[in-house]
């Protein structure tokens, strides 16, 4: 597994979690949870991540690629 799709599943597991973070039991996501400030601060993980690897910032495309 290379970088870009380690930090691309890593993302996924992420906001997988921060989905279900305090869920109630009907099984409706926290709404509260999730919101831009924490979807910005994966996103900046990963590229802090390919950053320390690659000694550059992630391409658009890469971006793109990686989060959707």
């Amino acid at each position: 597994m290379n970088l870009q799709e380690h930090l691309e599943k890593e993302g996924e597991r992420k906001v997988a979690a921060l989905i279900n973070a305090g869920a109630p039991n009907e099984g409706a996501p926290n709404e509260g949870a999730l919101n831009e400030g924490a979807l910005l601060a994966i996103i900046d993980e990963g590229n802090d991540a390919f950053k320390a690897v690659h000694g550059r910032n992630m391409t658009y495309a890469e971006m793109r690629g990686m989060y959707g």
